[in-house]
């Protein structure tokens, strides 16, 4: 994100709001709920923010371990490397990296991702965020922001070994002026698992940042990086009438040694601000990705006689290339009453392509439940066509933060969106049929808004009120080719904040409802209807304290009752069921104990709530917790750590699901190791 203006029309009263949001999260004021840099308290929304601080105490290797300790938010890694996740009841959420938009998550529902290297911090907002960043993001926003370039020398790397099985990884990265107006900064990470069920993961990031600052009011910022992931993949266990029949191993893995998922990134930004006065600012932003990643694997897993596991394979490719451009004008005065406000215009394009592979014949060899020399040889894939798309977004938003009178502030967002969308399939020709092409235009236009007002009876209290709406464009194509109308989300939330003991305990409570519509609904062959909604009401509270200073707190709790309120297909009606990955019941909790001597400790738990694993609801998920620990030595600049998690060894838990017809168990206990070096 870039940086904005955080004080007010008070600036005394500002800055020590914003001291004490950095004295709490120890990082800076998070801009995701405002597109602008001005005090959490001033923002009528809940953030819960993951630093690096947080990351590197727990020992978290993966972006699926670091968003798990977030309420409210169930992150899965499904098929062996693809990452998805629910936000209040809602499998519909918008990611940006760095403020910038990752369309793959939105038009296929996951994505490879990698390590936590060079991440400084993730910020997640709750609710429907499209009154700012567009479509998409029914149930919240997630925004992965990595480490800046300061004009001070620093370094830092770690070494870490663990497993049940075996994990490494490595990172590095260096800070530092090259001249009076330049400073640079480079980050790498290697890592390489072996999980306990014998499915290897590995990949490798190296992203660099270069600021230019030609003068006071002028800044350059460029960014590249790339990154290179493998998964051997794996779907889980098959689930008979609801659960793991006895007799398969829960380390027990049916994907052929031929199975993966192998993938690279390429990303290149560069942001230019300019601030002609003290109350002004402009910003403008190009961003490029592009990621090809292909994946070959067992699936559609089902018990057969005599105690063995029969297998299909499933293969898909996905090459992306996104552009991004973003302009802002940001402004803080006074017109009759103090102001923070925003402008901006949103422009994207995604061009994909993607093959289509001959699925007539995709049987292989079944498994018997137990270990077994896998029969299966390689398997060829038989690439039969390719499809095309295209998708273009325009937005213009508009944010404004007034203080009405002391102590009440009115939050305003709009944004006016323009989605168009256009698919072409091609099938080659073959000896038995003639070559055959289709092509789909899609289009949209929708208005968005959040509007909340803020009350501060005193520093150390605020209550807040909002309502909010978003839009998810619908790419499903009826057989009679008529256009169906935009998903829509809409939310109501009430919360409070306390910053109390001289700012060094922040609380967040809120209470929501949120509510889906225009759920399509498939009726039969090719027929489509919009008669499905889905309602999400919850209560979320979250505690960040550090009460004596060796002593920190990340405490969070989130009640969430997800119900489909209508949803009938020609098979079953699902209205009063819970969406799947949707647990009524999570909690986290985190506490870290630093000694003056260099000896720190550090325990947790995390608390999952039953789940279901289809929306049929007929494949449980049980409840889980599971308790980690840490020990820190720091001598110097280097801390030697050891992280476990799931001290007590918890087993047959489940943590992700394909279909409700696998199921993937959790980690047993794990053991991590690291040498960290720090500046």
């Amino acid at each position: 994100m870039s940086p904005v203006f955080a004080q007010s029309s008070a600036p005394s009263s500002t800055q020590s709001e914003q001291a004490a949001d950095v004295q709490v999260t120890g990082r800076r004021n998070p801009s995701v709920g405002s597109r602008m840099r001005e005090p959490l308290r001033d923002v009528p929304a809940t953030v819960n923010v993951v630093t690096n601080r947080d990351i590197e105490e727990r020992g978290t290797v993966d972006v699926v371990g670091a968003l798990a300790w977030v309420p409210g938010v169930q992150p899965q890694l499904e098929y062996g490397g693809f990452t998805s996740m629910t936000i209040r009841g809602f499998g519909d959420y918008t990611t940006l990296v760095d403020g910038f938009r990752d369309a793959r998550f939105q038009l296929v529902g996951s994505a490879p991702t990698g390590n936590t290297a060079g991440i400084d911090r993730i910020e997640v907002l709750k609710g429907p965020a499209s009154a700012l960043y567009g479509y998409g993001g029914i149930g919240g926003l997630v925004n992965f922001i990595h480490k800046q370039p300061s004009r001070r020398f620093g370094y830092e790397g770690s070494l870490s070994l663990g497993g049940p099985s075996a994990l490494r990884r490595a990172t590095i990265g260096v800070t530092g002026p090259l001249g009076d107006t330049l400073a640079f900064r480079a980050d790498a990470g290697v890592v390489d698992d072996d999980n306990f069920r014998r499915a290897r993961s590995s990949n490798a990031n190296v992203m660099s940042a270069l600021e230019w600052r030609p003068s006071e009011r002028q800044r350059i910022l460029l960014r590249a990086s790339y990154q290179k992931v493998h998964f051997s993949t794996d779907t889980g266990l098959p689930a008979e009438q609801g659960s793991v029949p006895d007799g398969i191993p829960l380390d027990r893995r049916f994907n052929t040694p031929w199975d993966y998922l192998d993938g690279s990134f390429y990303d290149a930004q560069i942001e230019y601000s300019y601030a002609p006065i003290d109350r002004a600012k402009w910003v403008a932003r190009l961003g490029f990705s592009h990621n090809p990643y292909e994946y070959k694997s067992a699936e559609f897993l089902s018990v057969g006689v005599d105690r063995t596991v029969n297998r299909q394979w499933f293969a898909l490719g996905h090459e992306w290339n996104q552009v991004s451009l973003q302009l802002e004008g940001h402004w803080r005065g006074k017109i009759l009453v103090p102001h923070r406000a925003l402008v901006g215009y949103d422009f994207g394009y995604t061009l994909s392509h993607h093959p289509r592979f001959a699925l007539d014949d995709t049987n292989l060899a079944p498994l018997p439940f137990g270990d077994a020399i896998d029969p299966q040889g390689d398997y060829a894939t038989n690439k039969i066509g390719r499809r095309t798309q295209h998708q273009m977004t325009h937005g213009v938003f508009a944010h404004d933060t007034m203080q009405i009178v002391d102590g009440v502030k009115l939050a305003v967002s709009g944004r006016l969106d323009r989605w168009g969308y256009d698919t072409e399939t091609r099938i080659y020709a073959t000896p038995e049929r003639p070559a055959s092409e289709t092509s789909v235009d899609r289009d949209a236009f929708a208005a968005t808004f959040r509007t909340g007002i803020v009350l501060q009876p005193s520093a150390w209290l605020t209550f807040y009120g909002v309502a909010g709406t978003a839009f998810t464009p619908v790419r499903t194509v009826p057989a009679d080719g008529s256009t169906l109308d935009p998903e829509r989300g809409r939310q109501y939330e009430l919360g409070a904040r306390v910053d109390a003991f001289d700012r060094r305990v922040h609380i967040d409570l809120a209470a929501y409802n949120l509510q889906k519509t225009n759920v399509v609904v498939a009726r039969r062959a090719g027929v489509y209807d919009q008669a499905g909604s889905q309602t999400s009401r919850g209560i979320e509270a979250s505690v960040t304290a550090e009460p004596i200073e060796p002593l920190s707190l990340r405490i969070g709790y989130a009640y969430t009752l997800a119900r489909y309120d209508r949803y009938a297909s020609p098979d079953a009606d699902f209205a009063g069921k819970t969406p799947p990955y949707v647990p009524d019941h999570s909690l986290t909790a985190w506490g870290t104990w630093r000694f003056p001597w260099g000896l720190g400790a550090g325990a947790g738990v995390r608390v999952v709530g039953d789940q279901w694993a289809n929306v049929e609801n007929t494949v449980p998920m049980p409840a889980y917790a599971l308790v980690s620990g840490a020990a820190y030595y720091t001598v110097g600049h280097v801390e030697f750590a050891l992280n476990v998690d799931n001290v007590f060894g918890a087993e047959r838990y489940f943590v992700s699901s394909i279909n409700g017809t696998q199921i993937t168990p959790g980690a047993p206990r794990t053991v991590l190791f690291t040498l960290r070096i720090k500046s």
